[in-house]
């Protein structure tokens, strides 16, 4: 049987339709499974509103539903979203688990417009995920924004510009500005107490409370001690000014009742003559010795070795020809003793004048104790 030429074509077209169904039925099974993902996941996203005046603020949000074991990629927007829609802050993501089970991503921009064409066209955002080797991508619906623009009346004219807007003072305010004038006062009161209490107890205590040994004593002991250590010859000059400066200063606070601890050289030099000091040469000595301490102290002067013993006896010559005299004392000590107080031993006095007069025969050497040899030969003449 001869198959005629119709029948021939009619076969071929058979044959090329059966070809294309089994293919669509193969492309549907492997698509399959990508449908069914994509119908899990939905996507949209709205505008705040849908008009605003040029450079007003809005949100544009994009919600995401999707299962929690996909990988979702969400669109990410710097600078603008679209043409006309600007970008002012950037993107909040916030993620909530729903009673299904799925995953809500709610992400929302911050835009403006200052477009003046009247309308803005919001392009489609595309959300695309990926599970295994498939993947695939959603687009959301496009949205459309009304820019207006401000009404301007022609027919009035200009107008000046708005004066800034006052606003009241609230209670917080005031309690807040007072709570702040209360602890500046209270940190200012606790700084000058604190600055005060350091003022007070700087220094030495013994110009509030005299030693009881006399202050010749203390100042010609300190002396000695300062010849024997021997320290400008050692090369140690700064600090043997320093304490022979001590010293005199020391010596000045326990004899005369000045701070000359506390005082530059020419404040206790004023001082001094303040308590009725009235010997100008005593008065130079001290002075050359105080400005020679400073100079090495402060200038780092380098004096010469007969410099550094010439000072160190008028320090001895000062204090012998300034101390107080025993009868003086003793006046003293009778007036105390007639208010009441407590009579101190006559055998500390005298210990106290032996060393003292001791610490002087040391300081003037071997040609004090010459004069004093003459002397007495002197007296023992006249008694004859």
């Amino acid at each position: 049987m001869t198959m005629t030429r119709e029948t021939r074509e009619r076969l071929k077209i058979f044959a090329v339709r059966r070809r294309v169904l089994w293919s669509v039925l193969l492309a549907g099974m492997l698509l399959l499974p990508v449908m069914g993902r994509a119908q899990e996941v939905t996507v949209e996203s709205a505008l705040s509103r849908d008009t605003i005046l040029i450079g007003d603020q809005l949100d544009l949000t994009l919600r995401v539903v999707q299962p929690a074991d996909l990988q979702v990629t969400l669109p990410e927007f710097v600078d603008s979203v679209s043409r006309g829609l600007e970008v002012v802050d950037r993107a909040r993501t916030d993620t909530v688990r729903r009673k299904d089970g799925r995953l809500e991503i709610t992400r929302t921009w911050r835009v403006t417009s200052f477009d003046t064409s009247g309308v803005v066209l919001v392009d489609p955002m595309v959300v695309s995920w990926q599970k295994d080797s498939l993947k695939a991508r959603l687009e959301t619906r496009p949205l459309q924004l009304v820019v207006r623009l401000l009404p301007v009346q022609t027919d009035k004219g200009p107008k000046d510009i708005k004066k800034p807007y006052k606003l009241k003072i609230t209670w917080q305010e005031v309690l807040q500005w007072s709570l702040l004038a209360v602890a500046l006062a209270v940190l200012l009161w606790l700084g000058i107490s604190l600055w005060k209490k350091r003022k007070e107890q700087k220094g030495l205590p013994a110009i509030r409370k005299k030693p009881a040994e006399p202050a010749h004593v203390f100042a010609l002991r300190e002396l000695n001690t300062l010849r024997e250590a021997r320290l400008w010859q050692q090369n140690r000059v700064k600090e043997y000014y320093t304490r022979l400066t001590d010293i005199l200063r020391t010596y000045l606070e326990y004899r005369y009742g000045i701070r000359a601890l506390e005082q530059t050289t020419p404040e206790t030099l004023e001082a001094l003559n303040a308590t009725g000091f009235n010997d100008n040469r005593l008065r130079g000595i001290l002075e050359n010795i105080l400005e020679t301490g400073d100079l090495v102290k402060f200038a780092k002067y380098i004096p010469q070795p007969d410099l550094n013993e010439s000072v160190l006896l008028d320090a001895f010559v000062f204090v012998n020809e300034t101390k107080e005299t025993w009868k003086a004392e003793e006046a003293g000590k009778k007036q105390e003793n007639a208010t009441g107080e407590q009579q101190e031993p006559v055998e500390k006095e005298k210990d106290l004048e032996e060393k003292a007069a001791g610490e002087e025969v040391t300081e003037k050497g071997p040609e004090a104790e010459e004069e004093k040899t003459e002397e007495e030969g002197k007296e023992g003449r006249t008694d004859v």
